[in-house]
């Protein structure tokens, strides 16, 4: 066997290295900007404070995932310009493999311009995705999406998600899901998975009412084990083999909420592996994403898992914390 071949050798077993999650969707870079409430036009606005950071919903939960020390593998398509190479360095410099991303040639970069109202911790987001970002199923590879225990989806490129889902169920692994939009195909997606977990628009609009109890019971009668919707500040509602559950918010100094949603999933991945009550699950994600909301931008603030035992003992939580 030549150099060559060793070198190639072992590029092949690295990429068969079993992961503990493997995150496939959408990345993003973030400019973020702290105001004073939200603009008028016509005028001009300082701003309190600026940063720049990997987003995307699943980027960011891989990211999320690694801090809290699980072995993390992302899986996206990413441009070519100064703004994708700096997205991909702000996920492979956590941690997260890198090496299943799909290249998309002379394209523009998925940035995003976040606007965060340091009064309320609220955001307005204004995103440029281009079309080349949008995966396709002959894009894929089979090893590189079954290399994990748990492979976690955001279905926004409907059709790859399928067929990544039929091929993570094949080898056994769990699937969660981020149902952050609606996009064509998605009513494929979401009755595919073992653990969905959607904001109140994607419930409403999937489940055609705006009664959180009787919606998650729509997406649970579809054949769904485990299925949640976020509240921001009033937590999560969960719904487990016919048990409802109401996990109340944790109450932080929010600085920005950008992300919180995307970093609750990643802290399910946690959950789901160590086999956790589905209340334990929704409490632990519940006190990551609050914990992140202390820091300015998606990613910032998002703690490793000491902090976040230490957070749940304080708050009364120490049967968690001592799991953790």
């Amino acid at each position: 066997m030549t150099s060559m071949d060793s070198v190639e050798a072992g590029e092949d077993s690295q990429q068969r290295e079993r992961f503990d999650v493997v995150g496939l969707g959408v990345n993003a870079l973030d400019l973020t900007g702290v105001i004073d409430g939200f603009p008028e036009p016509d005028r001009k606005y300082p701003m309190h404070g600026f940063s720049v950071q990997g987003g995307g919903v699943t980027a960011t939960a891989m990211v999320a995932c690694a801090r809290l020390g699980l072995r993390t593998r992302y899986v996206g398509k990413v441009g070519s310009d100064f703004f994708s190479r700096l997205s991909m360095r702000s996920i492979s410099r956590e941690g997260v493999d890198t090496r299943g991303v799909i290249r998309a040639p002379n394209c523009e970069g998925h940035v995003s311009i976040v606007l965060a109202d340091r009064r309320t911790g609220q955001r307005a987001l204004f995103a440029r995705r281009p079309e080349a970002y949008a995966i396709r199923p002959d894009e894929l590879d089979k090893e590189v999406i079954t290399s994990g225990r748990l492979l976690h989806v955001d279905g926004i490129d409907s059709a790859a998600a399928l067929v990544a889902i039929d091929w993570a169920r094949e080898k056994g692994m769990r699937i969660t899901m981020d149902g952050e939009r609606i996009v064509p195909g998605i009513e494929a997606v979401w009755p595919k998975v073992d653990l969905l977990v959607c904001n109140p628009r994607f419930l409403a609009e999937t489940a055609g009412t705006i009664d959180l109890r009787e919606g998650l019971s729509f997406l649970a009668s579809k054949g769904l084990s485990r299925v949640a919707v976020t509240l921001g500040p009033d937590g999560v509602w969960g719904l487990s083999q016919g048990r409802l559950l109401e996990i109340r918010g944790f109450a932080v100094n929010a600085v920005d909420t950008n992300g919180a949603g995307d970093v609750f999933h990643g802290a399910c991945a946690i959950g789901e592996l160590k086999d956790w009550s589905f209340d334990w699950t929704l409490t632990f994600a519940s006190a990551v994403a609050a914990m992140k909301c202390r820091s300015l931008g998606g990613r910032a603030g998002i703690p490793s898992m000491n902090e976040v035992a230490e957070f749940l003992a304080e708050r009364g939580y120490a049967e968690i914390a001592s799991a953790i």
